[in-house]
């Protein structure tokens, strides 16, 4: 029966590594087709630019609109590395406060059963809502 399961098992896996693989090279094969056509567009750019204003001034002018183009990317990457950062240093904090407000959480929850019953109950709550919020977010 076991033989049976992990040659299923096995089985699975291989077709979903193969749909897997497949996937990724069908991605592959468009993203540089698209990279092509931008770079004929870019061509088809500069030759209209060269025609009304030269051709340094459209060689000038494209080296602009990409360097523009490149700072904007990075604005936008240092922006989610910041909140990435942010949202570790909560995690972090939690981590830190978890130790010092574990032994008197334990002290409660053994003298009172009751109230360590409700005591399990908020955290499992807060738990739910904090993961849920943090589910959207993400």
């Amino acid at each position: 029966m076991w033989r049976g399961l992990t040659l299923l098992a096995a089985t699975e896996l291989g077709s979903a590594m193969k749909r897997s693989v497949v996937t990724a090279v069908i991605y592959a094969v468009a993203a540089l087709s698209l990279l092509c056509a931008l770079g004929f567009l870019v061509a088809a750019g500069h030759n209209v630019l060269a025609e009304w204003y030269g051709g340094t001034i459209a060689s000038l002018s494209l080296a602009g609109v990409f360097c523009l183009f490149a700072i904007v990317i990075m604005l936008f990457a240092g922006l989610i590395r910041r909140q990435a950062r942010r949202r570790r240093s909560l995690a972090s904090t939690a981590l830190v406060i978890a130790p010092v407000m574990a032994p008197p959480a334990v002290r409660a929850i053994v003298a009172h059963p009751a109230i360590g019953a409700g005591v399990v109950a908020g955290i499992v709550a807060l738990g739910a809502l904090v993961g849920r919020q943090w589910g959207k977010t993400s």
